[in-house]
């Protein structure tokens, strides 16, 4: 690290998208869905997805590397499932800022492109989330 650069553990819901949309899957073809599931399912942990990347512009912290990421992540913190994630901070460069910077609402939320699934993701995310809660229960009940 360097250039200014410093890593910090920060809740998700401080972060904003720099992006307009996103798509439903990563670059590797693991769709979205399926990389909550597995965090769920403790298959992969939050730490295993690479580290985001975001920069401070008017007074508010944008990710600039990690928009798919940042969807989940504020997803799992809405249930509570995590606080901070770490992230790294990087000095404010106009350059790499406004080639990510497509969000015409100040990154509040983000479009899911993808398939004629994709306006539905957060609302199946919240499924997925509560078919977890229901397994866990009976475990427990068992």
């Amino acid at each position: 690290m360097g250039n200014g650069e410093s890593t910090a553990y920060m809740r998700p819901s401080e972060i904003r998208f720099s992006h307009d949309s996103i798509q439903s899957a990563f670059r590797d073809g693991r769709s979205l869905e399926t990389t909550y599931r597995e965090v769920l399912w403790d298959k992969i942990t939050v730490d295993a997805l690479p580290t985001m990347e975001v920069m401070q512009y008017n007074g508010h912290w944008f990710v600039v590397r990690g928009n798919r990421r940042l969807f989940l992540l504020k997803n799992l913190e809405k249930h509570n499932y995590l606080t901070s994630v770490k992230m790294l901070r990087k000095p404010y460069d106009e350059g790499i800022f406004y080639r990510q910077f497509t969000t015409p609402n100040m990154g509040k939320s983000v479009k899911i492109r993808g398939d004629h699934f994709s306006p539905f993701l957060e609302q199946r995310l919240d499924e997925i989330w509560d078919e977890r809660q229901r397994q866990n229960w009976s475990c427990i009940i068992s």
